[in-house]
């Protein structure tokens, strides 16, 4: 019982480690002790101070705190507390729309007093219960949870099966198979009072309270792992008890399973866990080359780490539908965004629409494209649009040599491969760009430019070994080569078409501090609020993920063959110790000992190249075949010592002195 209880114990804590990562791994909504987030949208028929008074009233009855991003003066986001007078001077100065963070209870009719002002007003409690999953996420983490579970369980097995004799004799004496105390309550007890004393560590070390999002997300992994682990252990008790009732009870005493059904149990562990190693080892070097890659696009990432995308609220007011009620309000202030940070460092990127993409209905469409003198419709998919700043900073990035022409509207950077279609792509940017505008075609420059020259995208999420997402290359790729760079001039956009570019660019650019600033500055006088999000920071817990799994994913791997090695050796000698007095009648009679070794193996050889030929058909592991040698090697040296036993212990055994 002390070796289940210690096994129990250690693979908790190993989970909940596990379980700790993925939460630390995860982005916080924000670096505050938060539990709830709201935010305020809408004109109010009160003054900005009335509605303030109002808040602090609120949180001065529920006893809770509520926290308003705003941008100072430094382009820096802090978090000022609306109950604290001392930060009073700072919200004030700021429209009461935008973005809340709440600690404590709070339910959404507590919100009344506000919509009474005209406000709406959308409440959620941050779904900490969803925290139980993080430990699932992503390919390389999900195969390692599931497969320390798996590890649990069959270290489960093999500790149970040291206690079948024992409850041979329970059942002998009249007594119950399994008892309920000590084989499932006790265990049980025991992973109660971890996941307890686990959660209060976390809250008081790293949780800021038990109230707060991350301590609630804690407990809800503790929780999972908690409900896993008494499936497991009942499955494991049930095994346990359909083997004592599936075999004779005297042959079991005597190590003589005729039945075989415990045998067959361990060659599905040990098949299982050659699956599962050669599948971790696929991931673990798919994983590698993907942080490789990651770590390479952190050079680019350094020149824009104090970057921010903006999160607008309030500029846009929907109807029933879903459409802009009031679209000409919403285009002046995004023109008056893109005026104000027009001679400030930002970035732009966008992707050609003029294209049919893959594994979509055609309609016409391609027909429309060409009568607009869009020949080559399907190199568009290569085209994106970018501001002249963000050519600068693909300059300093890459060592390319994106030139916009002084003067024009737009310069089209055309990769030599594709100069013969100059005219479908001028076309193009022109209809994209410029349509419905007294701009003609002479103000749009294009120049032939080397092959080879590389985008990076400044994408957080994009992979360049993964297939291009068929609606656009800029939202699933990390960088390409020969893209068809056509470089805006956004100071000398035409009136007609600034307010759509200019929407583009505040809902997708990358800001500079300093654009920022300016934007924060004009929130206040245009009423209307940012969320300013800093994407580096993504990038960077993408690194960390990545290196927190891998090394994991070693730990676990040496775990696993580890106890392949121990299964396989044991399985060995209980298989030949199970036969003994059968072979040593055999060997009296001249019998071959490899002989007979081989035949008595041969079902455990058979699933060790079975299951590595087929693991290595699928993951392409072949290393996985030195793993087939090095267990022949172990079935061997434990064939070599189970004789030995047998030569020293001849006339005991052929006696029935020893089993």
């Amino acid at each position: 019982m002390k070796l289940k209880l210690g096994v129990v114990a250690f693979f908790f804590c190993l989970m909940a480690m596990l379980g700790l990562l993925a939460l630390e791994d995860q982005q916080e909504p924000v670096p505050l002790p938060v539990d709830g987030a709201f935010s305020i949208e809408g004109k109010s028929i009160s003054t900005n101070k009335v509605v303030y008074a109002i808040m602090q009233k609120l949180c001065d009855e529920k006893g809770v705190t509520v926290y308003k991003p705003i941008v100072d003066k430094d382009s820096q986001i802090r978090y000022p507390k609306l109950n604290d007078s001392k930060d009073q001077k700072s919200y004030l100065q700021v429209p009461v729309i935008g973005m809340y963070y709440s600690s404590g209870r709070i339910s959404p009719a507590d919100f009344d007093g506000l919509r009474r002002t005209g406000l709406q007003i959308v409440y959620q409690k941050l779904p900490w219960f969803l925290g139980g999953f993080a430990q699932f996420s992503g390919t390389l983490r999900a195969m390692l949870t599931t497969s320390l579970y798996m590890i649990f369980f069959i270290c489960l097995l093999v500790s149970g099966s040291r206690k079948l004799k024992e409850r041979v004799i329970w059942r002998s004496l009249g007594k119950p198979i399994i008892r309920f105390f000590a084989d499932s309550c006790l265990p049980l007890l025991v992973n109660m009072g971890l996941t307890l004393l686990l959660a209060l560590l976390y809250s008081h070390f790293r949780g800021n309270g038990l109230h707060t999002y991350s301590s609630q997300a804690f407990l809800a992994i503790l929780l999972t792992n908690l409900i896993i682990f008494q499936v497991l252990e009942q499955v494991s008790l049930l095994i346990a008890y359909m083997t004592i009732k599936l075999e004779k009870p005297v042959e079991m005493i005597k190590n003589k399973l005729k039945g075989g059904s415990l045998f067959l149990i361990w060659l599905v562990m040990i098949g299982a866990l050659i699956f599962i190693s050669g599948q971790v080892l696929k991931e673990t070097t798919q994983t590698q080359v993907t942080l490789k890659d990651q770590i390479a696009m952190l050079n680019p990432w350094e020149q824009v780490k104090t970057w921010q995308k903006l999160e607008p609220i309030g500029i846009q007011s929907f109807d029933q539908n879903g459409h802009d009620s009031d679209f000409r309000e919403s285009n002046k202030i995004y023109t008056a965004i893109l005026e104000a940070v027009k001679e400030t460092e930002f970035l732009y990127l966008g992707a050609s629409g003029a294209y049919v993409p893959d594994s979509a209905v055609d309609g016409g469409f391609t027909a429309q494209l060409k009568s607009d003198g869009i020949s080559q419709p399907e190199i568009n998919k290569r085209l994106i649009y970018i501001n002249q700043a963000g050519a600068k900073l693909e300059n300093a990035v890459n060592q390319t040599t994106y030139q916009p022409v002084k003067g024009k509207l737009a310069t089209i950077c055309l990769p030599e491969k594709y100069k013969e279609a100059q005219a479908s792509v001028l076309n193009t940017v022109f209809r994209e760009q410029f349509i419905g505008t007294t701009v003609t075609k002479d103000e749009i420059a294009l120049q032939v430019i080397p092959n080879g020259q590389k985008l990076f995208y400044f994408n957080p999420s994009g992979d360049d070994r993964s297939q291009p997402d068929m609606l656009s290359r800029l939202g699933s790729r990390a960088s390409d080569e020969d893209a068809i760079l056509v470089i805006l001039d956004t100071q000398l956009m035409p009136a007609q078409r600034g307010g759509a570019l200019a929407s583009n660019i505040t809902n997708n650019g990358l800001f500079s501090p300093e654009a920022v600033g300016r934007i924060a500055a004009l929130s206040n006088r245009l009423d209307f609020a940012i969320n300013p999000v800093t994407v580096y920071q993504g990038v960077v817990l993408n690194i960390q993920s990545l290196k927190h799994q891998l090394v994991m994913a070693k730990f676990l791997q040496n775990l696993m063959l580890l106890i392949l090695f121990i299964c396989v050796y044991q399985y060995a000698m209980t298989l030949l110790a199970s036969k003994q007095s059968d072979f040593v009648k055999v060997l009296i009679l001249g019998r071959s000992k490899v002989g007979m070794a081989v035949t008595a193996l041969l079902g455990l050889f058979l699933v060790i190249i079975g299951v590595i030929a087929i693991t290595v058909a699928l993951t392409g592991q072949v290393i996985l075949i030195l793993l087939a040698l090095l267990l022949g090697v172990t079935i061997i040296g434990a064939s070599i010592r189970s004789f030995l036993l047998m030569r020293r212990h001849y006339t005991q055994i052929v006696k029935g002195e020893l089993s």
